[in-house]
């Protein structure tokens, strides 16, 4: 069973515990067919005649004893199948969180975006969980009750076994029947649960918006048709499984009627049972098809879900991570884009090609051209968040491709124009640059950030929690927390994205100083729009359409013409523009 093998994968160090909670199920099972066992033979010594409740006692006592010791052995299989479970399915969580800080950002931008994510750590993490510590040891302990039910009414009346046999394989087989409805029904109830999700997710990111537009009734009907989508396929699906569920428990239902008409049959034939055993096999055919169909039956759903859920935790599991080992970085690292290429995917055209260019160390090198022009994808390419279609990015004589991401990552302070802060404080989000730092090294970089202000007018100062993505900041005091990052992180390589342009010109200056502080001996990469924050650099690389189409200083290329000097032209226009 291959969920069984996934769950087992994930218990290696619980691996006897659950073992042995595995082995106590199959005792409850046992157990469970005791009393109707008793009972049946009980019936059968009444059957014979006048019975004395001596006789009839120790019936009663085994099935007293068989519920004592199975209250008992129940106790100690779930406590540690519980234990077991439990920490396969937080296993399960952490890999997937490990996963996903190890598998290309383009893979978390399509199928696997955060909402898919959350599904499959809360919803399907949930099913994985449940399976393992309670569905699975339930359907164990059902099928041993019903074996060995089954196989005392065929020792009683082989006839009545055999009424039995036919009524759960009918039961087995409209399962069999039902199974792929189900595993489509399921498969798109996880999808849209996902939608679902997402849709929520947007609706609380983006209230600010959709109240300023007066859309909110927009966002709450994209919501809903997520949710009607989710109640249409469910009643769309029901009129297929349910009848299909209902045979299969009317067939397993009539088990005893068959046995009593198999046991009139064989009784026509001269091959009548022991009338004192016929009670007894009905009584045995009954409480077998009773234990299948609520031990059974009832659970398939559940184990189906968690069978869902390991396909698709597996599914992600698959996405191949980046590879790469190497952490041996020379001292100096430069930068070399060499012939670069990459797409997002392999039917989409290239995002950019041939790139090729050098940052060097000590030297600011900014990446300059229209939006689209593919300037932030070399960034996501520096930073190992794809790997690349074609050619090469060494850093300090290292190929990225065989460079460990994380160390790479490690060298690097990034400063992008899409700040992310967390639903925690200013401190806790400012120390993400560097854990460590101490209170005096945290206030010289607040006040090189140009944070003082913003830290004094908060009601907890750094203690404040800030709202999910920073919402309760402007744009410009969110970039000034992430160069604030970028300072505690204090990397030999620092890489800039439009990162002061929701800034006020005076506070610009303020962090260009700062930045600039950090420039000696360090290797730096500025991506920027607005040509007037750049015309210092040591080199300027024009990007078009994904390739490079000039490069050189800031007066030589204003010198060339060409499009450098269009954008250059066509910002000083933009400069002195007035609503009248």
């Amino acid at each position: 069973m291959k969920l069984m093998r996934f769950i087992w994968s994930y218990l290696p160090p619980m691996r006897g515990q659950y073992l042995v909670s595995i082995l106590l199920a199959g005792l409850e099972g046992l157990l469970a067919a005791v009393p109707p066992l008793a009972v049946g033979l009980g019936l059968m010594r009444l059957a014979e005649g006048p019975a004395s409740v001596a006789e009839i006692a120790p019936h009663a006592a085994a099935c007293l004893l068989a519920v004592l010791l199975r209250i008992r052995v129940i106790q100690r299989a779930w406590k540690l199948g519980y234990g077991a479970g439990n920490h396969a399915a937080e296993a399960v969580r952490n890999r997937i969180v490990t996963h996903m800080r190890r598998v290309p950002l383009g893979a978390l931008a399509g199928r696997w975006a955060p909402a898919q994510l959350a599904t499959l750590i809360a919803e399907d993490g949930r099913w994985l969980n449940e399976t393992s510590t309670f569905y699975l040891n339930r359907f164990l302990n059902a099928l041993i009750a019903t074996a060995l039910l089954l196989a005392a009414a065929l020792w009683f009346a082989p006839a009545a076994g055999l009424a039995i046999v036919l009524a759960l394989g009918g039961g087995v087989a409209a399962l069999f029947v039902a199974g792929p409805i189900l595993t489509r029904f399921l498969r798109a109830r996880n999808e849209m649960i996902g939608e679902a999700t997402l849709r929520i997710g947007e609706y609380a990111d983006g209230i600010a918006v959709f109240r300023a537009f007066g859309r909110t009734g927009t966002a709450q009907a994209q919501f809903r048709a997520a949710v009607e989508a989710l109640h249409d396929t469910t009643l769309a699906m029901a009129p297929k499984l349910v009848p299909l569920q209902q045979a299969g428990a009317a067939m397993i239902a009539f088990a005893a009627p068959l046995a009593i008409l198999f046991v009139a049959a064989s009784a026509r034939t001269g091959q009548a049972p022991d009338p004192a055993a016929v009670i007894p096999a009905l009584f045995l055919t009954l409480a077998a098809a009773t234990t299948f169909y609520t031990g059974v039956l009832k659970i398939v759903l559940p184990l189906e879900l968690g069978e869902r859920a390991r396909v698709n935790i597996g599914a992600f599991l698959a996405v191949p991570e980046l590879g790469g080992t190497r952490h041996d970085f020379r001292p100096d690292l430069d930068i070399d884009f060499q012939a670069v290429r990459f797409r997002h995917a392999p039917d989409k055209p290239d995002a950019v090609r041939d790139i090729s260019f050098a940052a060097r160390q000590g030297r600011v090198t900014a990446i300059v051209g229209p939006s689209g022009a593919g300037k932030s994808t070399l960034v996501a390419l520096l930073l190992r968040f794809h790997d690349l279609s074609g050619g090469q990015i060494r850093l300090g004589g290292v190929d990225l491709s065989e460079a460990d991401p994380a160390a790479v990552q490690a060298l690097v302070s990034l400063v992008s124009q899409d700040v992310h802060l967390f639903r925690d404080t200013l401190r806790a989000n400012l120390l993400l640059g560097d854990p460590g730092a101490d209170p005096d090294r945290l206030a010289r970089v607040i006040e090189a950030a140009q944070l003082r202000d913003l830290v004094a007018a908060l009601p907890a100062g750094l203690d404040t929690v800030l709202g999910d993505t920073g919402r309760t900041l402007s744009g410009g005091e969110r970039q000034r927390v992430a160069i604030a990052r970028a300072l505690l992180k204090d990397a030999p390589v620092i890489v800039l994205d439009e990162a002061t342009s929701a800034m006020d010109p005076l506070s610009e200056a303020a962090i260009q100083r700062a930045i600039a502080a950090l420039e000696t001996d360090r290797t730096v990469i500025v991506i920027a729009h607005r040509l007037r924050t750049v015309t210092e650099a040591d080199e300027i690389i024009v990007m078009e359409g994904g390739r490079i189409v000039a490069r050189g200083r800031h007066e030589a290329l204003l010198a060339a013409g060409g499009l450098y000097g269009r954008l250059w032209a066509a910002q000083e226009k933009a400069a002195g523009w007035r609503l009248r």
